[in-house]
Order: structure tokens, then sequence, then C-alpha cells
């Protein structure tokens, strides 16, 4: 199993009457405006369990209780499986689970710069990323321009079983898309029926706030859940645009949102793992653009967790994000602004943990392996300080006496491995040093250590009766679209 596991308690952001009245805002918000689902399915199973639905815009209104009832029924706890098991991951409880950037239209290297995404440039992310230890689970993602827009999701998905061993992380807009994606991963897999129970793939669905979901999101929903695949719901509110200024009332609303649906897997298949998503942060109303990497996101972060344990549900933070267009001073300020929260506030999962740069518009070589580095710090953080004899070294202290030092006692030697952890790219040289070496930047070392870390990387081996049966699916299905689409 890959992950951290947190051993901080979680910090509660909000005083329990404070929680408990964003807890009834959001009930009332159902109750009373409800939530549009641009799906006939979902508007049919909310209305042969009872609920009200305006069928002039698709609109359901959800009873209180029955919120209630329905979201005791997702798991608390569970675990992700990959094709190599020492990849699987657990999903809740304490633990933490890092996953890389996904979604850029752009990719962008200190060398060749930035450029619109390629399957070549998704497939080096991927190479990276496996090599990685701290990207637990998931696999880079950009928008491969050079594929055609209707069946590139066959050829990303492909060549990410291809190149990694870790866990999937599927596309979920769409009926079509989805389908695609849980039919590829029951091939690797043996079947639908062997992951109905024992999930290989997320699916990311966003809200189209305020209180909407569209019909791509609202079907891919569906697919996932009927398939017992994970479903990561996860609103994006914008305080000031895509919901009022004020966190109270962001929070809440984002909490209405991701509850109903949580209720909406829970009817597909009661018992369906779902967790509860944020990528909550206010709007930069200067520019227009989502604010990352500030006090409002960190504090949105805490209150998105802890409404999550409230309901006993695994919890994902947005990312460990940057408005900066390089990885510069601004992009470490932001993301650890962003980092500390996600660790603090106890979240489960953390998509976007590493190689996010430009409000999410660029997926960076660099980058990935900067924050890769900053992820590995929590490892030693967790660990905490152990206290005991051993730790204690009274014996030491004792031996070595006033105005000694501790370089060469066998007790140093023992424990200056464990005890500290060794960047393998910040800067430790004396001055001089570093100017003999040419002076160089983090950024200029990040070069040197993604390509290094790129040149290690072994493909896993794939069964060939796997792959055959992989690339004829996708043949087929190309044939099919194209055929659709004319």
């Amino acid at each position: 199993m890959r992950g951290y596991r947190n051993t901080l308690k979680p910090l509660n952001i909000l005083p329990p009457e404070a929680e408990e009245r964003v807890h009834r805002a959001a009930l009332q918000m159902l109750r009373d405006h409800g939530v549009i689902f641009e799906d006939p399915r979902a508007v049919d199973l909310f209305r042969r369990a009872g609920l009200k639905a305006d069928s002039s815009d698709q609109r359901v209104f959800f009873p209180p209780e029955f919120v209630e009832e329905q979201i005791k029924k997702a798991p608390s706890r569970f675990t992700i499986h990959a094709r190599n098991p020492e990849h699987n991951v657990v999903i809740g409880g304490d633990n933490l689970v890092f996953a890389p950037v996904s979604g850029p239209p752009f990719v962008a290297d200190r060398e060749g710069g930035r450029r619109e995404g390629t399957l070549k440039d998704q497939n080096d992310l991927v190479r990276l990323s496996e090599v990685l230890d701290v990207m637990h689970h998931g696999c880079p993602e950009v928008a491969c321009r050079d594929l055609a827009i209707e069946t590139r999701h066959l050829d990303m998905l492909y060549w990410q079983i291809r190149l990694s061993a870790k866990g999937m992380i599927g596309d979920a807009w769409s009926a079509l898309r989805a389908r695609d994606h849980i039919d590829m991963m029951a091939i690797l897999f043996g079947g639908r029926d062997k992951i109905l129970d024992r999930p290989v793939l997320t699916g990311i669905i966003n809200s189209n706030s305020p209180l909407r979901y569209d019909s791509n999101m609202a079907e891919g929903l569906i697919e996932y859940a009927a398939a017992g695949q994970v479903n990561i719901i996860t609103p994006f509110i914008m305080a000031g645009a895509t919901s009022p200024v004020t966190l109270a009332a962001a929070v809440a609303q984002q909490n209405a949102e991701c509850l109903s649906a949580v209720v909406l897997a829970q009817m597909v298949r009661p018992g369906a793992p779902v967790i509860y998503g944020s990528f909550l942060t206010g709007l930069e109303m200067r520019t227009g653009a989502p604010a990352f990497g500030r006090p409002e996101s960190a504090l949105g972060i805490l209150g998105s967790a802890q409404m999550a344990r409230r309901y006993n549900l695994p919890c994902r933070a947005g990312g460990v994000l940057t408005n900066s267009k390089l990885p510069d001073t601004q992009a470490g300020q932001e993301k650890m602004m962003m980092l500390w929260p996600i660790i603090l506030g106890g979240c489960n999962y953390v998509l976007q943990a590493a190689g996010w740069l430009d409000g999410g518009l660029t997926a960076s070589f660099e980058q990935m392996v900067l924050d890769a580095e900053m992820l590995e710090m929590t490892a030693r953080f967790f660990a905490g300080v152990p206290v005991d004899e051993e730790s204690l070294a009274l014996d030491v202290i004792a031996h070595v006496g006033a105005g000694g030092h501790f370089l060469g006692e066998e007790h140093t030697r023992r424990h200056f491995k464990s005890e500290f952890y060794y960047p393998q790219l910040a800067d430790t040289e004396a001055f001089d040093t570093w100017v003999k070496k040419g002076s160089r930047d983090s950024y200029a070392r990040a070069t040197d250590r993604w390509k290094k870390l790129l040149a290690t990387y072994q493909e896993p081996k794939l069964d060939q009766a796997i792959d055959d049966e992989l690339q004829d699916f996708m043949a087929r299905r190309r044939r099919e679209i194209e055929a659709s689409i004319d």
C-alpha cells in the first residue's frame, strides 16, 4: 500500500456551533432551492424515490432527512486498486494520498518553454511520475492537442495503463467517455464483474456552480457509481463569482452541491465509493482569475475537510496550487499555503499535488520535481519526535560533556540518516562553491533532476494478451465514434 499516515489530529477551523449552522444552511438550500441535474436518468431516480423535481428546469428538491439517510450509505474508507498491488491506496481515515497534475492544456520545461500539450509530453510526465515514489496514485494528464478530441480519451488512458503500474484517474466527462474508460480498466482487471466491488478508477465530478450539474457530469457520475468506481465530487467554488463572496456561504453552498451528488451516487448503487471534494478559492477581483494559494484557499480547505469529517466521508483537497507562471518564489509561497491546511485538515486525497502552474493551465516538469521534494518532507514531519532512552541519548551527552561535539559519536552515525531528511534539490553549498558550480538556482537544478529521474524509468510489463485486447477495443470504439460523427 502507498500513501502516508497523517499522525496529526485534524484541525477544526469551525467551532461546533458554526459547523452546525453550515450543515443546516446546506440542507436548507437543498430543500428550498434544490439542485439542477441536467440528465433524465438522474431526475427519474430522484422522482422514483419520491423527491419533488421541477420538469421545466430539472431542479430536484431534497428533504433534509432523505439527504442524511442516503449519505450514511457511502463508505468512510475503501481501497483503490492498481495493476501492481504494491501501488494500491487506502482512502479515508488518517491516510494521505498524493496524485500528480491532471488536465492542463499546456506543458512547460525550462529549455523547451511553454507549449500545447501532446501525447509525447503526457507520456514523459507519466514516466516521471512513475519514478517519483511520493506520487502515490494516478498519472499526469494533459489535453493532448495532437489527438482528435472525440477519441483522444482512448489513447490517453491506454498509454497511462502501458506506462504506469499505479492506480488510474479516468475521464467522467459524459457517459461515452466514462463507459470507455471503465471498459478499458475492466479489460485490465478481467471483466466488469471483477471491479464492481473493487474500485480501480476515479472520476472527477465538477458541479457547474451554483447548484447545478450539467448533463456530462451527471452522466459520468451515474456510470461510475453503477460500475462501483470512485466519484470524486468536487464543486469549483470561486467565492464572489460562483458563490457569495463570504467564505461561510461558499463552504455551505459547496456542502450542498457535494451532498446532492453523494445522494445521487448512493441512489444509483448503495455503498458506491465517493470522495467529498473541495476546490474552494476566492476570486481575484482585479483580474477575474481564481486566487489560489491565499489565506481564503487555506481556510476553504480546512472548512471543507471538517464538513467531510462530519459526514464520515473521505476528503479530497483541491491541490498544491499556484497562479505563478514559473517555479519561482510566488509558486513556492502559494503552494506551501495550500499544503499546510491539507496536512492540518486531515485531507485524504490530493489531486494536483505536483507539477501545477499558471492556475492549472500548465503542467511543468521542473515544478513536478520541486513539488515532489516538498511533499517528501511531510513523511519526516509525520514521523514526529519519538521519545525513549535511545532518542534522549543522556549517556551520549554525559560522554561528550560540556563544550564538546557529537560529530564523531556512534549514536550520530547510527541515527543521522534516518533522523534527517536529505533534499535532492535544495542547495546547502558554501557561497564560493555554489559560484564555482555555475551559480545555478533551483529552477536550473530541477531541470537536471527531472532529466536524471526520467532516465531511470523502466516500463512495467503489461501482459501481451491484455495489450492486444485493449488495442482491439480502442480500434473498434474509434470506428464507432467516428461513424457517429459522420
